[in-house]
């Protein structure tokens, strides 16, 4: 039978849960440092240029509403990007162990494989519908995904006391309205309501995975933003569109639970052999940032035209995110025959400094007749991330982007576009650590990880276009 702890070493317990915690939560959210530019395949083939200026369909709803004057009566495009990261570590130095606890040991190196890829698979599916009302007003509604990433280190790995799993799955509810004021200049608008949710894990331990606990975590929550586009028209072969998404305030609140690793036998060499069972509640207040987007489209004959787009993303006002934790009251009172422990853990600060990013990309379409048509494209993507804030959870760097597709059109009510894209990303490193105690420059534990990423990644996607003719 477990003995009874100390009011002291529960609450030192509860420290390295809520580290491991805000690390695996906080970290995984703005894995969104980059945005999933991949809404539709209309402008994949582009590398995402002409965004807020092409409006061929009803995805423009999404990148700039006031497109959605170009279209006619009522058209549906469904879209799916499988979107294949890869992002080799080797490390060259770890460390673990919890100095909070009263014990006198040092930080020391973890056993693993200093070699992993945590890239995944991932499908990224959006639906867009645009409905006219009359001749100068029209209304849209789109189903996007415009935040996410997923990526997993094995439980082995040398990361793993950073992150192993981690997967952010969002989903934006988005209808807009656009006016025409004359054949020359429109105007859209519209709300945004994001929902998101996060499936988060971590290993606990001292460097051994025969001896490792586990981090186990999931939030979810909604937040609320709006956006807006002007779209000018000066020569019939020439618009210039410019949009702007807001930032959104995301509330996120869930479940923490971990199990204490073993050391010798007990926990840390004072607890019970059989480890104790820890459940939370965490919340957490974000914010995903606002962002700016010109965009061109200009035929130069009747099969030629190009395409290109800036964009400004102010993801400077990431700067500190910090986690809450309180007890949860509820049941169960047992995992198994482990007793659980009820104390709320401390609140941490991770120090993100994220910088505001930039983006260019240009494309070529080319029209080869009335059914078929061609694009490439190529963009340079900047990274919020600084080397000396990366995290395992997300290692982005700058990227460039080469991508080409096209369209088929089947008949007067029926498209398919296609599109692929390869992205090469620099060489990122790391030198992560864990967070801090709030308010503080005191790490809550020793976990290190110093290594180099190597990147890149595929997108392949396929859409079908219905208009109601």
């Amino acid at each position: 039978m477990a003995r009874n702890w100390d009011t002291t070493n529960k609450t030192k317990i509860a420290i390295l849960s809520s580290s491991l915690v805000f690390s695996c939560l906080s970290s995984q959210v703005f894995a969104s440092g980059f945005a999933l530019l991949e809404q539709n395949v209309t402008n994949l083939g582009l590398a995402y240029s002409g965004t807020a200026a092409l409006a061929e369909d009803a995805s423009t709803g999404y990148y700039n509403p006031a497109g959605l004057t170009r279209l006619g009566e009522s058209e549906v495009v469904l879209s799916g990007i499988l979107i294949q990261g890869d992002f080799d570590l080797t490390a060259t130095a770890t460390s673990s162990f919890n100095p909070a606890f009263p014990i006198n040991l040092t930080p020391f190196a973890v056993r693993g494989s200093n070699e992993d890829n945590p890239g995944t698979l991932n499908f990224v599916p959006t639906f867009h519908l645009s409905k006219r009302i009359d001749d100068r007003w029209i209304f849209g509604f789109n189903v996007t995904t415009p935040f996410g990433l997923n990526t997993h280190y094995d439980e082995d790995s040398i990361a793993r006391y950073l992150a192993t799993n981690s997967k952010l799955q969002t989903v934006d509810f988005s209808p807009s309205i656009a006016y025409e004021f004359s054949p020359c200049f429109a105007v859209g608008f519209g709300a945004d309501a994001l929902w998101g949710k996060a499936i988060l894990e971590a290993r606990t331990g001292t460097g051994t995975v025969a001896t490792d606990g586990f981090q186990k975590n999931h939030a979810e929550g909604w937040g609320y933003g709006w956006h807006a586009g002007v779209l000018w028209t000066p020569r019939l072969s020439t618009r210039l569109g410019i949009t702007y998404r807001s930032h959104i305030n995301y509330h996120a609140e869930g479940n923490s639970e971990s199990l204490v690793p073993l050391i010798n036998g007990t926990i840390f060499g004072f607890g019970p052999a059989e480890g104790t069972y820890t459940l939370n509640r965490v919340r957490s207040h974000l914010t995903f940032p606002e962002t700016w987007t010109a965009s061109l489209f200009h035929c130069f004959t009747d099969q030629f035209a190009v395409t290109a787009d800036a964009a400004w993303t102010n993801w400077s006002r990431v700067h500190t995110l910090r986690l809450r934790f309180e007890p949860n009251r509820g049941l169960p009172i047992f995992a198994g025959n482990l007793p659980v422990d009820f104390t709320s853990g401390i609140d941490t600060d991770t120090w993100e400094h994220f910088k505001d990013s930039r983006r260019v990309a240009l494309g070529l379409v080319y029209t080869h007749d009335a059914n078929w048509l061609f694009r490439i494209g190529t963009a340079y993507d900047q990274s919020p991330i600084r080397d000396e804030f990366r995290t395992a959870r997300l290692p982005d760097e700058d990227r460039v982007w080469v991508a080409l597709g096209g369209a088929f059109t089947v008949n007067e009510a029926f498209r398919i576009d296609f599109g692929y894209a390869h992205l090469f990303f620099d060489d990122a490193s790391i030198n992560e650590r864990a967070p801090f105690i709030a308010g503080s420059d005191t790490p809550i534990t020793h976990a290190t990880l110093k290594g180099e990423y190597k990147g890149s990644a595929d997108l392949v996607g396929i859409q079908i276009r219905y208009d109601f003719v």
